[in-house]
């Protein structure tokens, strides 16, 4: 199935084409990763460890926190309302206190740890995806994908690469005990050190079967670990091998290292598992910032984000007469939430957190927003709007037809006609897209276009996004664009 393709069938006759009908462009150059499995009740963004090494705390997107040893809860996120989910966690000296850091650059204190300032309210060129304390505790830097670094507090500033076209995003920060340096780690293995943060070699140039997720560095700073997705452990500097986590996480995967006493390491997994690595056994993760769907005795398993349900969910009476037979808006996103949230309960996913402003948004911009819901909550990376892929996506809704990423980028793109709102278009994108659906790629004969803009929204872009909208003879059209490494 090809955008190319499908344009013919919607140029042909847009204004006869059945309500709901979508459409998917897929990725035009290589580079897609595998997918991940997500958490039963919530995506672990972090680990923050106590300087003594008895335990640590973990941070979810969700604004959940849950504290492992001998770590103390002193409150999080998880019923608040949130612009953006939460990317990173990190703890204060003396182990009372944690501050919470949301993709927009937003900062939530709790117990000890003082507000020095955020970036929520700014414009920023790319996500926020980590955060690291100053060792006093007085402050605090910020990373976002392109290598931006934001200090807070006593956090002096010593380089960045937000100037620098990286190969791949930057994941993860950690600072040196002495508060004077920084290292960088980009999904590749790539290292990046700054003031005082001696390079003690990456993985950058190594061939990785999965992206590095994490890095944690040695009591001294002379070394440091980091960790893939299918629990590699790549050792450098005066960072010991311990052993690595493959082939020990059943279907998880690995969402972190934390450095244990003793320079060992835990390793941890989507399903909650504290992998030790020379260092002590500790209790699973709790896993509960999210409630389990109701009449579940226990959570339910959760589709890898690469799997695709064996058949469609199929839409609500009430959804089909509010969404795409008389088209009311309000009552449409009301139904189509309810769906949305039936049928991602049936994937052991808990319901769909719009932003704040929701409602405020433009339709285009709703478009994003609900994609970046669907990735965050499946522990995805956040794809920011971007304006000049809005008018790429703006020309598919414009052409009927699958919006064109630009040349030399990978990309995917999706189409839909007849659905009331976006909320609407999401469900049919994402949950009404195989077999039995209105896919129209998807049939009983050809089963290679199934799912295929389900594909397009949980792919591991890092990149940019833009979104669409149009209403033409009385027929809305949206659209989305997804670009990688852009």
């Amino acid at each position: 199935m090809t955008g190319a393709s499908l344009a013919g069938s919607a140029a042909a006759g847009a204004a006869a084409l059945p309500a709901g009908y979508m459409a998917a462009g897929y990725p035009v150059a290589a580079g897609l990763a595998a997918g991940h499995v997500d958490a039963a009740t919530g995506t672990v963004v972090g680990e923050a460890p106590l300087r003594s090494g008895g335990g640590f705390y973990v941070g979810f997107s969700s604004g959940g926190v849950d504290a492992v040893g001998a770590a103390v809860w002193h409150g999080d996120m998880a019923s608040k309302a949130l612009n953006q989910p939460i990317v990173g966690i990190a703890a204060t000296p003396s182990g009372k206190g944690y501050w919470l850091v949301a993709a927009d650059g937003g900062i939530f204190a709790f117990g000890d740890a003082s507000f020095y300032g955020s970036m929520g309210g700014h414009s920023l060129n790319k996500p926020i995806v980590g955060i690291t304390s100053t060792p006093d505790g007085r402050g605090y830097w910020l990373v976002a994908s392109d290598g931006g670094i934001f200090s807070f507090g006593d956090a002096g500033y010593h380089g960045s690469t937000g100037s620098l076209r990286l190969n791949k995003p930057i994941i993860g920060i950690a600072a040196t005990p002495s508060g004077k340096g920084y290292w960088l780690v980009a999904s590749d293995g790539g290292i990046f050190s700054f003031g005082d943060a001696g390079f003690f070699g990456s993985a950058g140039s190594m061939r990785l079967n999965d992206p590095i997720i994490g890095i944690a560095s040695t009591a001294g700073g002379r070394g440091y670990w980091l960790v893939s997705s299918d629990g590699g452990v790549f050792t450098f500097g005066d960072a010991p091998f311990h052993g690595s986590a493959v082939d020990t996480m059943a279907d998880g995967y690995a969402v972190g290292i934390v450095r244990a006493p003793s320079n060992g390491y835990w390793v941890l997994t989507s399903l909650g598992a504290v992998l030790p690595h020379a260092a002590p056994t500790m209790p699973s993760l709790k896993l509960t910032d999210q409630p389990a769907p109701v009449g579940t005795a226990s959570p339910v398993p959760v589709l890898p984000v690469s799997a695709d349900p064996a058949t469609s969910t199929q839409p609500s009476a009430q959804f089909v007469d509010d969404c795409y037979t008389n088209l009311n808006p309000a009552e449409c996103n009301t139904v189509a939430l309810q769906d949305i949230d039936q049928a991602r309960a049936g994937e052991g996913l808990g319901a769909l957190v719009l932003p704040a402003n929701y409602a405020s948004l433009e339709p285009a911009q709703q478009v994003l927003a609900v994609a970046n819901a669907e990735r965050t909550s499946r522990g995805l990376s956040v794809m920011a709007e971007n304006s000049y892929l809005d008018t790429f996506a703006q020309q598919g809704v414009i052409d009927s037809r699958d919006p064109q990423g630009p040349v030399d980028y990978g990309w995917g793109s999706n189409i839909a006609w007849g659905y009331a709102t976006p909320l609407a278009a999401d469900f049919g994108w994402m949950y009404d897209d195989g077999p039995g659906g209105d896919n129209i790629d998807c049939t009983t004969t050809v089963t290679s276009g199934c799912w295929g803009h389900r594909k397009n929204i949980l792919a591991q872009w890092t990149g940019a996004a833009g979104a669409g909208y149009l209403v033409r003879n009385g027929i809305v059209s949206y659209s989305e664009l997804f670009v990688d490494n852009y």
